[in-house]
């Protein structure tokens, strides 16, 4: 049987939601394409070095939610497909909505 994908991991602040995200550098594009895991997966076309991977990942993540890249903070994982990233001026349900999951 199936198992069914883990709702995303996510921590509301008075400043905005904390999102869990896994990072695939090197891929064919750059989008967002689900949360397995809990995490969000945001696949990039940068390789991983000097820090390409990461900025392209805040720069599509950014564009998925329709905020600025400025409204979205590398909180832990610089170095590391799994990143913890702040998302200023957005709730947790927006968020979820904006990513096409649903809300509990």
């Amino acid at each position: 049987m199936p198992r069914s994908p883990a709702p995303v991991t996510r921590t509301a602040r008075p400043e905005g939601v904390v999102l869990e995200v896994l990072v695939r550098p090197k891929a064919g594009r750059c989008r967002v394409v689900g949360a397995p895991g809990g995490r969000v997966r945001v696949e990039v076309s940068a390789p991983p070095e000097g820090g390409r991977a990461t900025r392209e990942a805040v720069q599509t993540l950014a564009r998925a939610l329709g905020v600025p890249a400025s409204a979205v903070t590398l909180l832990r994982g610089e170095r590391s497909r799994h990143k913890t990233v702040l998302v200023r001026g957005l709730a947790a349900s927006d968020c979820l909505a904006r990513l096409g999951e649903d809300v509990p």
